[in-house]
């Protein structure tokens, strides 16, 4: 056994309290996956079964906790974390408002389940509803797949070792598009702080300078924001 898979099964439930922690927050990595190969080690008494579900379960609620908070706490910054139109979150909204204790135990099991912590709290669902059913789909969510690999053990190695980097890969590649559809946003942030530093270098009155700054971004998709730079440097 190598010092990495030494250290990996010493220190396995904090390890897999950062991966679960990590994916509830967000991250683009498998989870499914790592629970069923959670669950074989366990089976081979390699790995403590009690702790790794006490992991996962803290893991979930501290995530979902946050997630919670910022739909509940009704932050400007929340709409960044769930872009989506207005009308598919006035359905969702209804939906968690009329059939809460569902829609929280369904989503854990759908991609983007945390989310639906989210929405909850955008909701207005109470913070006791919210750990009971947040506790219920976490223990179920978790105690499924780890019951998955503790009982399949012996016909999950193959499957596991074919089926876990493609499904790494796939989240990466969704998470890069993401992050490529919002490039916009980080060429506006360039683009500002380019127009604040030349409006620094130059006598220009404030008036002037905002005006500049603004009409730098009234293209809704920023594709002439390189000659309005060029224009304005220009004059």
């Amino acid at each position: 056994m190598t010092n990495a898979a030494q250290f990996a099964l010493t220190h396995g439930a904090a390890i897999l309290f950062m991966w679960i922690l990590a994916q509830q927050a967000g991250a683009p990595i498998p989870s499914a996956p790592v629970l069923i190969a959670v669950g074989s080690l366990a089976s081979s008494r390699r790995l403590g079964l009690a702790s790794s579900l006490i992991a996962t379960f803290s893991a979930c609620l501290l995530a979902n906790g946050f997630w919670y908070r910022v739909g509940r706490q009704g932050w400007p910054e929340g709409h960044r974390f769930c872009r989506t139109n207005g009308k598919w979150q006035a359905r969702a909204l209804k939906l968690m408002r009329g059939h809460s204790a569902a829609s929280m135990l369904l989503a854990k099991f759908v991609a983007g389940s945390n989310f639906a912590s989210l929405l909850a709290g955008k909701a207005g669902v109470s913070l006791p509803r919210f750990l009971t059913y947040e506790s219920i789909g976490s223990l179920t969510w978790s105690g499924t797949y780890i019951a998955v690999g503790y009982l399949f053990h012996g016909h999950l190695h193959w499957t596991l070792a074919q089926t876990l980097r493609p499904l790494l890969a796939a989240r990466i590649v969704v998470f890069l598009a993401r992050l490529w559809r919002r490039r916009s946003l980080a060429h506006a942030a360039i683009l500002a702080v380019a127009t604040l530093f030349f409006c620094a270098l130059r006598p220009v009155s404030r008036c002037k300078a905002a005006l500049r700054v603004a009409t730098a971004f009234d293209s809704p998709q920023l594709t002439n924001k390189s000659s309005r730079l060029r224009e304005w440097l220009r004059q």
